[in-house]
């Protein structure tokens, strides 16, 4: 990925990329060989709770491990690791550098390099190699995603199509907008533009009025204004920290699209509950 934000919009690029800070569940799909063996499938979830990442594998014979993380951590700022293997126990750090980050640990003769890319849908892609005296002990290539909720919502397809393309239109500026629906039946059935008043890359603000007014719009047609959506034009398709800390509805949904890559606009819906992000299963219809 060649994707480079400028620097006007290094809040925007740098504020949750990388996957260690965000504490919650995983899954985990992809592969995984020995030093003898050929790359077979792989599934499981991370943990990433209370300082640590632990790994829960469907294959016994895969790279089980337990990551601690250091207390305190910030974004953009190297923190130490111990990553605990069955083979030995490896200390060292992880840094990050725009949507990658680096996690290096060594003990003795073992080393332990993996390096986590930041994809526009949310996911990370993640590649390690295990090794002792230089020959490799295990190497792993595996997508991580956040766990959904078990909870679904429909949208119609136009509305999707609607919002890329007010989101890639308005780049860089955050475009945003609200749901409209029914919160009882899980259903988006349209959305309404709404201005960023901030005029920002790195976030927006509604006109507190103009959504008032579109509220009762909405009830007048027996509709409800379900949730909010904006775009992140540098950034992946899932809430900052920014985002979580500004959201203040639990009942509402809260969808992002993500123009960072030319070929694509992800986007997904999310609960924000209690300082975290969560996503919601989406269905087009």
């Amino acid at each position: 990925m060649t994707t480079k934000a400028p620097k006007s919009s290094q809040l925007g690029w740098d504020m949750d990329h990388v996957w260690l800070l965000r504490d919650g569940l995983w899954t985990l799909e992809g592969e995984w060989r020995s030093a003898t063996g050929a790359w077979h499938p792989l599934n499981g979830r991370v943990e990433i709770l209370d300082d640590t990442a632990r790994y829960l594998l469907q294959d016994e014979e895969g790279p089980q491990r337990l990551v601690r993380l250091a207390k305190g951590r910030a974004n953009r700022q190297a923190f130490k690791v111990e990553v605990h293997t069955e083979s030995v126990t490896l200390s060292g750090s992880v840094r990050s550098f725009g949507l990658r980050q680096d996690l290096t640990a060594a003990a003795g003769n073992w080393s332990l390099a993996e390096t986590a890319l930041q994809r526009s849908d949310g996911s990370v892609e993640v590649d390690g190699l295990f090794a002792r005296l230089g020959d490799i002990h295990d190497a792993w290539r595996w997508i991580l995603r956040p766990l959904a909720l078990d909870e679904t919502w429909t949208i119609a397809a136009k509305t999707v199509a609607e919002i890329e393309k007010a989101a890639r239109k308005g780049a860089p500026i955050e475009q945003c907008g609200l749901l409209v629906g029914n919160t009882s039946e899980r259903r988006i059935v349209s959305q309404v533009a709404m201005a960023n008043i901030d005029k920002s890359e790195d976030h927006y603000t509604m006109d507190p009025a103009e959504k008032i007014r579109v509220a009762k719009e909405m009830r007048e047609k027996d509709l409800d204004v379900v949730g909010h959506w904006h775009s992140h034009p540098f950034s992946p398709a899932r809430p900052s920290d920014e985002d979580i800390k500004a959201a203040t509805d639990e009942g509402s949904i809260y969808g992002l699209a993500s123009v960072m890559e030319e070929s694509k606009v992800p986007f997904n819906l999310f609960r924000i509950r209690q300082g975290r992000a969560t996503p919601v299963k989406i269905q087009i219809v």
